[in-house]
Parts: structure tokens; C-alpha cells; sequence
């Protein structure tokens, strides 16, 4: 009970915190972004480009014993260019965690519908994955892409669009390790295709793709979905996201085929589907619906998660989001507050 009014607490001085802070962001805001643009034209040009992403948490949970609290839950910086049109790269990292280097890669586009890349990033798979961390919708990515995405990894991509850019096709060979180690561990690969098709513009847009992941791992010990696993496994997407005006419709399915050497075969598979809706040009709610089924190897969830997300500018932004699990009681249940601010 004094947790409860103390998470209400938090939770109407946030309230009181944004709407006094929306006042003075609409009053400053044309100078602000005024600065920025400023020091934009001196980071960002064709062959040397320079941004940060920063964002403090706040995270609160009813049952935790130790825990609750702020936290820095995003430091980085990224560096990329290009030159003569056709040769790129890449470098991006985090302050906060090690290793340090999340993106390091270079790339050949020999024309504007073919790009060719190699080095660390994040492989073809999940679409809510290949959105950027700034941009992704509620305080953290769902429980699937967590437990089954193959996230970033070491190797070698081929992307391509159609010549009207409504079908692209990408394709890679990556070490299967992620960006732990720098050197193929067990000397197999996991192999990616991924197609998307791309339907309207403007305001009325959808995405919708299939991506397959195929691999056969050698790594004997304990972790996660992703590591400690000997035998073949095959992962599935398939996803959807649409916006129609301020309206906004996204959901993605993976399944997991895994055959380990020894033990019985399992299915781990995971969904989410997410609505939002724009009540102001600035400002968003959000629902999503949450569910994992880990065939036991993991922990069976289904949560519920609303969000409101609010960007006084285009280089800041709040979000706020509200986790409640179905199978459990409102004890449960987390809040998160992000403030970000990015360029």
C-alpha cells in the first residue's frame, strides 16, 4: 500500500512535470531547434556525419525488493558518411555498457537500388529490431524480438530494391555469435533472407515482410534462447505495420523451429500487436498486446502495455509506458519514463 501511493506519486509529479514542461518547450522551442539546425549544419554532411542519443529512465515496480528508481538507459554516439556516392560507413557506441562498439561497418552501392555491406550491424530479421532505439514506441522492445531475434551480428548483407522501391530483398551470412566475440566461434554461419513490400505514401503507408533465419550452432553452455545451444534452428517473421493518417497498426509473429543433438525438439514462438493514435501532432497513445510462449525453455508471458509518448520538438522526447502481466495481479505491473533527446 505505501508502494502504491508512492508509485502514484511519481506518477502525478511526471504528469505535473510535462504539462509545465510542454509550456516553456512550446515557448522555446523555435529557438531551440534553431540552435540544433545550427550545430547540424557543422556535424552532419555527405562523407562525416555526428549524432547522440541520450535517455534517463525512471522504472518502478511493486514488488521489486531493490531496483526502483533512475537510471541512464541509453549514452550513444554514431559517426557515418559517404563518399563519391558509393563507399560508406558506420560506427556507432555506447558509453554505458561493454563491449562498447554496437555498430562498426562499411558499404558499396554501385547504384541507388543495390547496397552492399559488411562488418558489425544489425541483421535483416525483426522488423521492430531494425527500428532505431529513438524511435522505438514504448520503454523497451517486445518480449519475442528479446528472447528470439537474432539482433546484431558479424558478417557480410546484400540489399536491393525494385526499381520503383515497392519490393526490397536483402540477404546475408553472419558469424551467428552477435557482436560478442569477433572471430566465428563453432565455424558454422547463420543465413538470413528477408523481403518487404512497401504500399502507399505520405500519411497512408504499409510495410509488410517475411524474414527467414536458418543456422546450426555449436556452442555448448547456458544463456538465453539465443546462446548455449547445440543443434539446428530455424527462426520465422512475418509482420505488418501500416499508418492511415494518425492512426497507426503494427504487429510482427516469430516461431522458432529448434532440433538440439540431444533432447527433445522444441516451438518457442511470440507475437505482439500494437495500436497507436496521434491526439495531438505531437503526441501519441499507445496500446500493444504482449504474448511469448516459451515451450520451456523460457518463461511463458501475456502483458498488457499502454504508452503515451510526446515530442515537444523533433531532437526531445517523453515517453511513458504502463506494463500489466494478465496472469498476475496489478502488483505486478511496472511504469517506466523515459525523457530522450537525440540528434
Amino acid at each position: 500500500m505505501i508502494y502504491t501511493r508512492k508509485l502514484k506519486t511519481a506518477v502525478c509529479l511526471l504528469a505535473a512535470l510535462f504539462c509545465v514542461s510542454t509550456g516553456a518547450f512550446a515557448q522555446q522551442s523555435t529557438d531551440f531547434e534553431q540552435q540544433v539546425e545550427n550545430l547540424q549544419e557543422h556535424l552532419k554532411n555527405d562523407y562525416f556525419s555526428f549524432g547522440i542519443l541520450l535517455q534517463g529512465q525512471a522504472d518502478f515496480h511493486a514488488e521489486r525488493n531493490a531496483g526502483n528508481g533512475f537510471h541512464a538507459s541509453k549514452g550513444r554516439f554514431k559517426m557515418g558518411g559517404t563518399f563519391d556516392g558509393k563507399f560508406g560507413y558506420k560506427l556507432q557506441a555506447t558509453m554505458l555498457k561493454s563491449p562498447s562498439v554496437l555498430d562498426a561497418n562499411a558499404y558499396y552501392k554501385p547504384s541507388s537500388q543495390v547496397e552492399l555491406k559488411a562488418g558489425l550491424f544489425k541483421s535483416p530479421f525483426s522488423h521492430e529490431y531494425l527500428t532505431g532505439a529513438g524511435s522505438v514506441l514504448f520503454a523497451g522492445r517486445s518480449t519475442v524480438v528479446n528472447q528470439l531475434g537474432p539482433k546484431r551480428q558479424l558478417g557480410l548483407q546484400l540489399d536491393t530494391y525494385t526499381s520503383e522501391k515497392t519490393f526490397r530483398f536483402t540477404g546475408g551470412v553472419f558469424n551467428g555469435n552477435g557482436y560478442n566475440g569477433n572471430s566465428n566461434d563453432d565455424n558454422k554461419f547463420l543465413y538470413i533472407g528477408r523481403v518487404e513490400s512497401y504500399l502507399g505514401n505520405g500519411d497512408n503507408q504499409t510495410k509488410l515482410g517475411v524474414s527467414v533465419a536458418n543456422e546450426t550452432k555449436d556452442v555448448p553452455g547456458s544463456g538465453n534462447l539465443s546462446t548455449g545451444y547445440v543443434g539446428q534452428q530455424t527462426l520465422l517473421t512475418t509482420y505488418a505495420s501500416t499508418t492511415q493518417g494518425k492512426l497507426l497498426l503494427d504487429g510482427e509473429f516469430i516461431n522458432a523451429w529448434r532440433n538440439p543433438d540431444i533432447g527433445p525438439d522444441s516451438n518457442p514462438y511470440g507475437y505482439y500487436v500494437t495500436a497507436g493514435y496521434f491526439v495531438t501532432d505531437s503526441s501519441r497513445l499507445l496500446a500493444r498486446w504482449d504474448a511469448f510462449e516459451g515451450d520451456n525453455l523460457a518463461q511463458d508471458t501475456e502483458q498488457i502495455l499502454v504508452g503515451f509518448n510526446h515530442s515537444p520538438n523533433q531532437f526531445t522526447k517523453l515517453k511513458l509506458t504502463y506494463s500489466f502481466p494478465t496472469n498476475d495481479g496489478f502488483e505486478q505491473s511496472n511504469f517506466f519514463a523515459i525523457l530522450q533527446v537525440g540528434f
